[in-house]
């Protein structure tokens, strides 16, 4: 689950306003680099530039507004990350990179992923990439043996696994409800098929100790 996957999956990175990775992705990534509002400040800690601003304006920092593209979006019916999402529908750069998803208000991040669920984005929070999987649906992925994975009906989900430590066979998730958190993969190659419902992925990048390694 390399940067160099994740750019030849998705078109563009969406930077919103919470914890972001190092400067060192941005400087190896070739994808155009959008900011929700107030990511540009955390980018511009990093050195780094967003190809465009955008959303109401109320958070960026006045000089760093003016040194940069942005796309003033004044109306309240919405966000700056559905503002985001609405401008990379329209310039055809969806699906994205989804960074900042996390960090803040607990009421701010459970909004980001309620607003995620539907964009058929992928989330990137280090050590953590994040997917939707929708009803009807059988994904393989090709992981280190032992990778830590956490599966979330979001609301709910009917599910079976094929390589995983706790195998799941037509399981029901939800949320609030049962939950798969901190599974592990027991083959190089898992499978997910989802029989009802909708997903929530949680794929640890980097090894990750906790009872779950046992």
């Amino acid at each position: 689950m390399t940067l160099a996957y994740l750019e030849g999956n998705y078109r563009s990175v969406l930077c919103l306003n919470g914890d972001l990775p190092g400067s060192s992705f941005f400087l190896s990534c070739s994808l155009p680099v959008i900011a929700a509002d107030g990511a540009a400040n955390r980018l511009h800690q990093l050195g780094i530039r967003p190809n465009i601003v955008i959303g109401d304006l109320d958070s960026v920092n006045t000089i760093i507004r003016q040194q940069n593209k942005v796309l003033h979006c004044p109306e309240q019916d919405s966000n700056d990350f559905q503002k985001s999402i609405q401008y990379l529908r329209e310039k055809a750069l969806l699906p994205s990179i989804v960074l900042g998803i996390n960090g803040g208000f607990l009421d701010h991040v459970l909004n980001n992923i309620n607003i995620f669920l539907e964009t058929g984005c992928v989330l990137y929070s280090p050590p953590i990439v994040g997917y939707i999987l929708k009803e009807n649906y059988r994904k393989a992925f090709s992981l280190p043996f032992n990778t830590k994975i956490s599966l979330l009906g979001i609301p709910s989900a009917i599910i079976t696994s094929k390589g995983l430590k706790w195998e799941l066979n037509e399981s029901k998730l939800s949320f609030p409800g049962n939950t798969s958190c901190f599974n592990r993969t027991r083959e190089s190659s898992i499978e997910l098929s989802i029989h009802q419902g909708a997903l929530l992925v949680l794929i640890y990048t980097e090894a990750s100790s906790d009872a779950g390694s046992l």
